[in-house]
């Protein structure tokens, strides 16, 4: 299911973390995607991957990226 990342970050701060389908995503890194134009986000529990896309721009991340974005910031 498809969700707006605003949504599922509204009233977090960037220390905490989301859990998307079990999956734990830093609210910082959604935060960030966000304002890198990235607008809604599905969580693929298959293959563990995060694929993210908005007007501009579309991605598709694994579960170790999600985390090397989180350590990077």
């Amino acid at each position: 299911m498809a969700m707006k990342i605003e949504e599922v970050i509204a009233g977090k701060s960037d220390q905490e973390s989301v859990s998307l389908d079990g999956l734990s995503v830093p609210v910082v890194v959604l935060r960030n995607l966000s304002r890198e134009g990235y607008e809604n986000l599905r969580f693929y529990r298959g293959n563990q991957t995060l694929s993210l896309w908005g007007k501009n721009c579309t991605a598709c991340f694994t579960l170790e990226q999600i985390q090397e974005k989180a350590k990077s910031k």
